[in-house]
C-alpha cells in the first residue's frame, strides 16, 4: 500500500515547466489521464481516457471542458493543475481516495473555476466531511451539486444550509444517510 501512495504522490506532482510549455490545458490533461481520470474537450463529446491518445497539434484547440475523475488517485498536491483551466464546466469526483476536505478547498479557490464551474457530483469519496463540502460556497457559479455516498458528513441539515444560503440559485441533489 505505502508503494502505491507513493507512486500515485509522483503522478501528482506538478511540472511548472510543462505547463509553460505545452500550456494548463495539455498539462492538466496529461496529469489527469496519468492518474486515471477521464477529460472532455470543449466542442468535443467523446471523453478522452488514453493518455498516448492525447491530441496533438495547436494546443489551443484543446480545452478541458469536463473531469470525471472516477476511481482516479489525484489529489491535493496536483491540484495546481487546475490554476489554469478557465473553461471547465463540470467535475465528477467518485470513489476517490485521495480527495478530502483540502482538496476541495483548494478547488473552490480556484479563480477560474470560480468563474467557469457549472455542475460537480462528489460520490463515494469517504475522507471528505462537511468543512470541505461548505467550503465549496466560492464557488459562486455552481449551478449542481450532487452528493452522494460520503459517510464524512455527520451534519447534513447544517452543511446543505450553509450552502444554501450562500448560493441561493444552486440545485443541491444528496443521496446521503
Amino acid at each position: 500500500r505505502n508503494f502505491w501512495g507513493w507512486l500515485n504522490a509522483v503522478f501528482n506532482k506538478v511540472d511548472y515547466e510543462r505547463i509553460e510549455a505545452v500550456g494548463p490545458d495539455r498539462a492538466a490533461s496529461e496529469w489527469l489521464l496519468r492518474c486515471g481520470a477521464l477529460v472532455r474537450y470543449q466542442g468535443y463529446q467523446k471523453w478522452q481516457q488514453d493518455y498516448n491518445g492525447l491530441p496533438t497539434g495547436p494546443v489551443e484547440r484543446y480545452k478541458i471542458e469536463a473531469i470525471n475523475a472516477t476511481e482516479s488517485c489525484i489529489m491535493y498536491r496536483g491540484f495546481d493543475y487546475l490554476d489554469g483551466l478557465e473553461h471547465v464546466t463540470e467535475i465528477k469526483l467518485q470513489k476517490c481516495i485521495y480527495i478530502e476536505d483540502q482538496c476541495l478547498q483548494r478547488l473552490s479557490e480556484t479563480k477560474n473555476l470560480q468563474k467557469s464551474l457549472l455542475q460537480m457530483q462528489i460520490i463515494s469519496c469517504g475522507n471528505v466531511t462537511d468543512k470541505g463540502v461548505i467550503a465549496l460556497h466560492k464557488l459562486t457559479n455552481l449551478e449542481y451539486l450532487y452528493l452522494s455516498d460520503l459517510p464524512g458528513i455527520k451534519q447534513k441539515e447544517t452543511t446543505v444550509h450553509l450552502l444554501q444560503q450562500a448560493l441561493p440559485n444552486l440545485e443541491l441533489e444528496l443521496d446521503l444517510e
